[in-house]
């Protein structure tokens, strides 16, 4: 125990933390009381700071930093589909589209209220409801559409020739090697701008005439009249979307409607979103390797909740929706399956049976970057009463009756830059390492005035302390008097002791002698005096 004290006592006496010295040398005990408290509660006091500090730290906090640019932009990705998926006049006649014409068939029937027999579409049992009747119409048109390869679609499809009569970006002629087509399950044939690897457009300047512009035929009605849209196309003209390079358009979650006799503006601006990784954040780059159905693109939360749509559809349905990428194609769900796709949709009027909500149950985190563009669509008719287009796309047909075509059939589409300039966001930690380690010199130079030697010398208490408690007290504190004894610089000391001892005993000596002589050669003047005295 005395090692102990003498250890604490020792470290008090040349240690740098405030108070600890007022408490070792306090010559009173009411003193000692009283620095010992006030240590105390500084103590208390810090040590609630610290744990305040500690939790902040781990609840790892971020800010978002927003920084605005003005530079040269990558143009958007600009994909566009007519909302007819098959020509009408080429599932009539295509024995391979049999399926869908007996589907055109029945649904014709059920808007008519003619629908008498039961259908293996269920139509007949909805055909006085128009949006259920509707909706089980489309999602067998898809499901009956997955039954078909590519290669049995084509003669049904919009070609490039067929869905864009014209193209330019930034007033020069573009062609059809600036787009990449695919064939989505809901529109058919699409087209993608600016999509190729092998091409890359930039903007320099904004506005209406440094972008894209095209003009899309949808073809709503053949030049001798006849409708070749199918009867369940509700609206003619064009689905559009505009994304980054090598994202997934998302047609049907983030796509835009396009009229046809309408003249759309779009007009563009973008904005970047970086965001911090764990343990700061939640964002990915990918799902998992086993759940991730869109490996060809890049991830987004909408590719997530897609691919848990698709998860869900498989264990309700024991099927794949052809809605969505699967890991196989060799088990999309077929017409018999249509009814439990369409129950997968849920009941928005009752909670009982509420739609998959993916921000709860599909556990999809952001991506760690991503790059977004906001639209603003304004319209203008097209094309103009006075507008009179070539003749050499028309047939040589009549100016009014090509101007009626047009109005009809046509729409125009100009994607632009409202400006330069870009915003980007940027999550950053907070309270980093940094932060706490700065805020814990600061408190403790408050409360406590400790410093880094301060703490340098607590660390050495304790390692003295841990060294004597492993030795059991083998440690000395205090040096023993063998060790005192064969200490050189104590000899020294001893003998500059005895010197000063001898000198000063020399000095005692010469200056009682010479207080003597002086007191013998008072003696004598007086005896002097006294005879001197006598004779006179």
């Amino acid at each position: 125990m005395r090692g102990f004290l003498q250890i604490f006592c020792d470290f008090a006496n040349w240690s740098t933390v405030c108070g600890v010295p007022h408490i070792a040398n306090a010559q009173t005990k009411l003193s000692r009381f009283f620095w010992s408290f006030i240590f105390i509660c500084l103590v208390a006091v810090f040590g609630y700071q610290l744990f305040t500090m500690i939790v902040k730290f781990f609840k790892f906090p971020v800010m978002v930093t927003t920084d605005i640019f003005f530079q040269e932009q990558n143009f958007p990705v600009v994909t566009v589909c007519n909302f007819n998926p098959y020509k009408f006049a080429e599932v009539n006649s295509n024995s391979k589209f049999s399926r869908i014409k007996d589907l055109m068939s029945a649904y014709n029937r059920a808007v008519a209220n003619t629908l008498t027999t039961d259908d293996q579409y269920g139509l007949r049992a909805v055909q006085n409801d128009q949006f259920v009747r509707d909706s089980r119409a489309r999602d067998a048109l898809v499901l009956l559409s997955a039954e078909l390869t590519d290669d049995d679609k084509e003669p049904a499809l919009y070609t490039f020739d067929d869905l864009i009569s014209e193209c330019s970006f930034a007033g020069k002629s573009c062609s059809r090697d600036d787009f990449k087509r695919f064939i989505d399950p809901v529109y058919g044939a699409c087209y993608s701008f600016n999509e190729n690897s092998n091409s890359s457009y930039t903007v320099q300047r904004a506005g209406m005439s440094f972008g894209l512009k095209l003009l899309l035929t949808v073809k709503q009605k053949l030049h001798n009249g006849n409708a070749d849209f199918l009867p369940t196309t509700q609206l003619a003209g064009a689905r559009i979307s505009i994304h980054a390079r090598g994202t997934h358009p998302s047609l049907e979650s983030h796509g835009m409607n396009i009229g046809v006799g309408y003249q759309t503006a779009v007009s563009v601006v973008k904005t970047e979103t970086e965001r911090c990784k764990r343990p700061y954040g939640r964002c990915v780059t990918r799902e998992s390797e086993g759940s991730d159905l869109f490996k060809d693109y890049t991830y987004t939360l909408e590719t997530c909740f897609n691919g848990c749509r698709q998860r869900d559809t498989l264990k309700q349905c024991d099927c794949y929706n052809p809605r969505f990428p699967a890991p196989s194609t060799d088990n999309w769900c077929d017409i018999s399956k249509l009814s439990c796709l369409q129950n997968l949709k849920g009941d928005q009027s009752n909670t009982a049976n509420p739609n998959l909500d993916p921000l709860m149950q599909c556990g999809c985190d952001p991506p760690c970057g991503e790059t977004n563009f906001f639209t603003t669509a304004s319209l203008a008719r097209y094309p103009s009463a006075k507008y009179y287009v070539a003749t050499d796309s028309v047939n040589g047909a009549k100016r009014n009756d090509c101007w009626e075509w047009y109005r009809t059939n046509s729409l125009l589409l100009q994607v632009y830059f409202e400006t330069l300039k870009y915003e980007k966001y940027t999550e950053k930690p907070s309270y980093g390492l940094s932060d706490i380690v700065n805020d814990l010199g600061g408190q403790a130079g408050l409360w406590l005035g400790l410093s880094v030697i301060s703490v340098v010398e607590v660390c050495g208490l304790l390692m003295l302390i841990c060294c004597y408690c492993v030795t059991c007290g083998g440690i000395r504190v205090r040096p023993s008097e063998i060790d005192i004894d064969s200490d050189e610089r104590i000899k020294d000391i001893k003998e500059v002791e005895k010197e000063i001892d001898s000198r000063e005993e020399h000095d005692r000596k010469i200056k009682k002698k010479s207080e003597s002589e002086a007191n013998q050669s008072s003696r004598s003047t007086e005896i002097d005096s006294l005879s001197d005295s006598d004779g006179y």
